[in-house]
């Protein structure tokens, strides 16, 4: 029989691939010689909200206040 994982341990698992996603992002636009450095915070900032709304659902006490943020 295949084991379930539970909610809390998925999402920890998508919340710690997202980080070396973003550092990786970020890297890549900062070397690249294209002039897209000003996107690098911009990428950061999407990233870090995502994984905001990613622990709000795992905190289900705390997601009212965070959805009425956006």
């Amino acid at each position: 029989m295949i084991r379930r994982r539970g909610r809390i341990h998925r999402q920890m698992i998508v919340l710690s691939s997202m980080a070396g996603s973003t550092a990786e992002l970020v890297r890549g636009l900062w070397r690249s010689d294209s002039g897209k450095r000003w996107l690098a915070p911009l990428a950061v900032f999407l990233c870090a909200t995502g994984a905001l709304l990613i622990l709000a659902v795992t905190v289900e006490a705390l997601a009212p206040f965070v959805y009425a943020i956006f």
